[in-house]
This record gives C-alpha cells, structure tokens and sequence, in this order.
C-alpha cells in the first residue's frame, strides 16, 4: 500500500501564508479636528519642523513633508517660503517607536493521504481430480485524506508604530491653533519611508477638516492612491 505524506505540502503551504501575512494592508488611524470658525483655503503657509530641535532642510523632513505639500494644495494652501509672506505656520512632526515584540501561536493540522494505488491479487485452487486452477483480479484502493495530528507553530513579531501630525496656526494672533491632523499606523516594518506615503495617501481627505471621531483606514501596499502621492511629491 502506497502512503503518502502531506507534511512538506502543508510546510509550503504554511510558508506561503506567513510570506501573506508580511504583505497584508497597513490599517491607518486618522484623527482630525479643526475649528469651526477657521476659515480654510486660499491661505499661504510656511512649513515648519515641529520635531525637537528639528530643521527645514533635514533631508527626512523635505522627503516626507513632500507628501503632504500637494494635498494642502489642492485644499488651497499655499507653501510661502517666509513667514513675513504666510498667513499660517503649519507645524510636521513624524516619529517612529520601538519595536513591541510578541508571539502568535496557531495550530496547523497534520494530514496523511492513503490509496491512490492498485493491489494485484493471484488465487490459486486444486480441486479433487488434482487440477489447479489459477485466477488473478486487480483491485483499486481508493485515495483518501486523513486527520492524524495537530502541530503547534509559535511564530515571533515585532511591530514598530509609525506617526506623524500636521498642525496649524495663525500668525496673527499668535499661536490660535486652526486644526490639527494626526495619523499613526502599526506594522513590522521600521521604515518611515516606507509608510509616510501610505499615512499620507489614507489621511488625505480628512488633512485640515474635523473628522468627527478617529477613523481607521485599511490600504493595501499596491494601493494606487500611494503611488499617486509618490508621484506627486516626485519621489
């Protein structure tokens, strides 16, 4: 009887779904709130650092703030270099934490698969006279699947928590704070190059308004609203 284990099919097949696991959606949370009273658009603004000792030509900075610099645009702001010039300072701070670590466990079953072959049988018979008499037959084992076992998987993770805020305010008066926009998502990537484009692409139409409440964006990494906003920050 022909036996056939399906452990290395399920090892792939397990592999297959971990390298799934690496390429799932970036889920985005986008917290907006403005003041009702601010008026919006039309409006020039300079732009400005708001990370700790942190500059306008930091090349990190003049990378990611491009991603947002288009979509103030079409809301009708209006980058100034100089705030002699601005009606706005706007505020951009970006940071990344420390990776959080953990352990999933699952259980993956185990199968074996049993048939799928022939048995050739021979019967041989003498009867009283001394005669013999030799028959043969061929019989088909079915294929079948069977249970035989769980396995238990522990896999290890760290995620990395990516953020970044964009805030307003007017220069005269000072410092009146006119809206704020925040966004942060979670992944094992420890990249914010990687998911500044993807925060800015999910938090794109809520930069600048009152979102009501935190909202959760899923988005896909082949998400063409990401290649957009690389395309217009030139990247």
């Amino acid at each position: 009887m022909q036996i056939k284990r399906l452990l290395l099919t399920t090892t792939a097949l397990l592999v297959i779904v971990l390298l799934a696991g690496c390429a799932s959606p970036f889920m985005v949370q986008v917290s907006a709130i403005a003041d009702p009273k601010a008026s919006t658009g039309n409006t020039r603004y300079i732009l400005l650092n708001g990370n700790a000792e942190g500059q306008e030509d930091d090349l990190f900075f003049r990378e990611f703030s491009a991603y947002f610099t288009p979509i103030l645009a079409e809301k009708g702001y209006h980058r100034v270099q100089s705030r002699e010039d601005a009606d706005l300072e706007i505020f951009f701070r970006y940071a990344i934490s420390e990776g959080r670590t953990g352990v999933n466990t699952f259980a993956r079953p185990i199968y074996e698969t049993i048939g799928g072959n022939t048995i050739n049988i021979t019967r041989t018979r003498t009867d009283n006279a001394g005669a013999t008499t030799t028959t043969r037959s061929t019989v088909y084992v079915p294929l079948r699947t069977l249970y035989v076992g769980t396995a238990i998987e522990n896999r290890s993770y760290t995620l990395y928590t990516s953020s970044a805020a964009l805030e307003a305010y007017k220069i005269k008066p000072a410092g009146k704070i006119l809206w704020k926009t925040l966004m942060n998502t979670s992944s094992e990537t420890n990249d914010l190059r990687t998911t500044m484009p993807v925060m800015a692409a999910a938090a794109a139409p809520y930069i600048a308004i009152n979102s009501g409440a935190a909202k959760k964006i899923r988005i896909k990494r082949d998400d063409p609203r990401i290649n957009t906003i690389r395309k217009n920050a030139g990247q």
